[in-house]
């Protein structure tokens, strides 16, 4: 048995202890019920026709509690098997920087389940250049564009007929000059890109390394 088979075995020994326990719930007692028109007398708990129902257990206690103990045993001695086998199985992984490592189970679940999400998180929140503007000067990792935003008021009058007359003044402009130190749209694709398929190494990592032989128990 490798360990990805035991994995999956204490999978289907969960199910099973969930469905001996709902039998155990149901194996304390048989009913039996009906509609009855008297309680006392010589017609007493006669039930009336059509209307008992009756519910017997499939199980007894004693069985119920003989396959959840064989379950639980079983299930004990898989995952101490499990865990002495995680700390031996390895498996040969490049990481991000390009280095080949040779790291135990746990290591690479910590690695897929902790830093991998991280690191996109990271990724994503990288601002990005801002794209469509003007750019009026620019240096190593950074652009300079200005926003302009033209103030108007508007102003009422009337003519010598006595007619309305809207007309608009300009007030001015509001300018922004913006210093964006933003990364490019593109470099931060390839970033996540390679953040994704580091992940995908690790988790080929993971089935590798559950190819690994369980253990014996001493």
């Amino acid at each position: 048995m490798t360990l990805g088979d035991a994995f999956n075995r204490r999978k289907k020994l969960s199910a099973d202890l969930q469905s001996w326990i709902n039998r155990l719930n149901l194996a304390g007692a048989e009913r039996h019920s009906y509609r009855t028109q008297a309680l006392e007398g010589e017609g007493a708990y006669r039930p009336d026709p059509g209307t008992e129902k009756s519910r017997t257990r499939t199980y007894t206690v004693e069985e119920c509690r003989a396959r959840i103990d064989a379950i639980l045993a079983e299930d004990q001695q898989l995952a101490l098997r499990i865990s002495r086998t995680n700390q031996r199985a390895r498996a040969e992984i490049v990481d991000l920087d390009g280095a080949t490592r040779v790291l135990s189970i746990p290591e690479l679940l910590v690695i897929k389940d902790d830093t991998i999400p991280k690191l996109e998180q990271a990724a994503r929140a990288v601002p990005l250049r801002a794209d469509d503007v003007g750019v009026y000067d620019s240096g190593e990792g950074w652009i300079r564009y200005r926003t302009v935003q033209k103030i108007e008021r508007k102003r009422e009058s009337f003519s010598e007929k006595g007619l309305k007359v809207e007309q608009m003044d300009l007030l001015g402009y509001d300018i922004v000059e913006v210093t964006d130190y933003g990364a490019d749209r593109r470099a931060q694709w390839d970033e996540i890109d390679r953040i994704g398929e580091f992940a995908q190494r690790v988790k080929q990592a993971i089935n590798r390394a559950n190819k690994t032989e369980l253990v014996e128990l001493d």
